[in-house]
């Protein structure tokens, strides 16, 4: 069992209308989603490691990462990471830390 790790999760998912696969020509068939990573402890996450994006067309199952999509695809991808967020559980870990760092802070005076 491993103590320390980096997980990832599907923040998002989106089918846009107006892209085209560059493969194979076929619309609205390109389903791109936003990848985020998170570093965790005994299975608890504490940090936030990043944003990521893939697409996959869902007619010929020809996927891209970031570093290899096409223009197109790739402001598809912009626009949808502008509009997702972080989720608050990604630091759970550290919320909870504090948390009991400060009653055993406040334990004292009261």
């Amino acid at each position: 069992m491993f103590l320390l790790g980096k997980k990832s999760t599907i923040l998002k998912s989106d089918t846009s209308q107006d892209l085209t696969c560059p493969k194979c020509n076929a619309k609205n068939t390109t389903k791109v989603s936003i990848l985020a990573y998170y570093k965790h402890l005994i299975h608890i996450p504490f940090l936030s490691g990043g944003k990521s994006g893939t697409s996959e067309c869902g007619k010929c199952k020809q996927q891209y990462t970031l570093s290899n999509m096409p223009a197109n695809i790739k402001l598809a991808y912009f626009e949808l990471k502008e509009t997702t967020k972080t989720p608050i559980w990604f630091f759970s870990g550290l919320i909870v830390i504090k948390t009991l760092v400060l009653i055993k802070i406040f334990s004292k005076y009261f």
